[in-house]
């Protein structure tokens, strides 16, 4: 049922695969932004060829518009992680191309040439099937359809087509290939999350892997900077592992980092907190919008679960394990490399003054 809630609705990914989506959106849509504002300038020279001369004018000026306008889509590159921003983006380049359309169509009609010029009664039809461009969720697939079919009916209510043959014929066609277009699309959004997943996960644990938490660190310390909010890491290292590994051996190991590993996940609060397996045994949560007396409750809180878990390993005995904790508060002016700098400080004085402890930066 979960994958399923994936691909339904947007609102049910996670906070750092909605930045994924959100720039591979923002980079599709600015690609075909410049291609249509090349196009719609070219174009007009073929249609001196096609266009009736009394109409020739009007539509030349509103594909130099419309020209303008995909340049200007093509050149705002603000926030290129924004989820609603990348929305608004993509809404943006359907509105483009349906006033475009909407305005032709009208000049068309007014001038009686509706049926009579080749191309575009073609346009509903291309601009439907631009969904299948876009990772998107079913409940957008449906959103955009329902915009796009309900400017078809209007279009058809004004030009008395609306009910007739043609016009059936028309909203049954944009139907279908919104089908096809919106499975496409969907099947693209599944295969972003599948590809998502392989490229940053740790493939023992479960969590993000040591890429994609520096990634999404330095994203959050933006963010966080913009809205003026704190943000605090936490650097885990289990303590003595070594030890433990030559003990009871490696698939025990292996056992310990994935109950710790749950552990981490239960208390990442969804959609705000990232933890990843920085490397080997230790382990990094980011979590923004939190400040020093919230960071280090939530590391006191992980340390004492761990010191309380029993383990069972693969020679039938059930043992424990503990962690040593640096936690660290972002500066003003600090950078991503700093913050994790001092993180680590604080961690190797929680070890040497006798592990299975939190210490908090300065």
């Amino acid at each position: 049922m979960y994958p399923f809630l994936e691909l339904f609705s947007a609102r049910s990914h996670t906070h750092y695969f909605q930045h994924t989506r959100s720039f591979y959106i923002f980079r599709r849509v600015r690609i075909i932004a410049l291609l249509l504002a090349v196009l719609q300038s070219a174009w007009i020279l073929i249609d001196q060829w096609l266009l009736p001369v009394d109409v020739q004018w009007p539509i030349a000026i509103a594909r130099l518009i419309s020209s303008a306008c995909f340049l200007a889509l093509f050149s705002w590159w603000i926030k290129p992680y924004s989820r609603r921003l990348a929305l608004i983006r993509l809404i943006l380049l359907f509105s483009l191309l349906t006033a475009f359309h909407l305005f032709c169509n009208g000049v068309l009609i007014l001038h009686g040439y509706e049926q009579a010029v080749a191309g575009y009664q073609f346009f509903p039809y291309m601009i439907i099937c631009m969904m299948a461009i876009f990772p998107l969720a079913i409940i957008e697939v449906f959103g955009l359809t329902f915009l796009l079919t309900l400017v078809e009916v209007v279009t058809q209510l004004s030009s008395g087509a609306f009910g007739q043959i043609a016009g059936i014929n028309t909203l049954w066609l944009l139907l279908v290939l919104a089908i096809v277009a919106g499975w496409a699309s969907v099947n693209q959004l599944n295969m972003l999350l599948i590809l998502y997943r392989q490229a940053t996960r740790d493939p023992l644990t479960g969590l993000a892997n040591r890429r994609l938490v520096l990634e999404q660190l330095e994203n959050d310390i933006s963010d966080c900077r913009e809205h003026k909010k704190p943000i605090s890491v936490l650097l885990f290292d289990l303590d003595k592992f070594k030890g433990f590994n030559d003990n009871y051996g490696h698939a025990a190991g292996d056992i310990v980092l994935k109950k710790f590993a749950d552990i981490l996940k239960k208390h990442a609060r969804k959609k705000k907190d990232l933890a990843g397996r920085f490397g080997g045994e230790e382990f990094l949560m980011v979590m923004p919008e939190m400040n020093a007396v919230e960071a280090t409750a939530m590391a006191k809180q992980i340390g004492d679960i761990c010191r309380d878990v029993k383990v069972k390993v693969p020679s039938g005995e059930e043992v424990n394990f503990t962690t040593s904790i640096g936690v660290a508060v972002l500066k003003p002016g600090e950078s991503q490399s700093d913050l994790i700098r001092r993180a680590d400080e604080a961690l190797y004085v929680a070890k040497n003054s006798g592990r299975d402890q939190f210490v908090l930066a300065d």
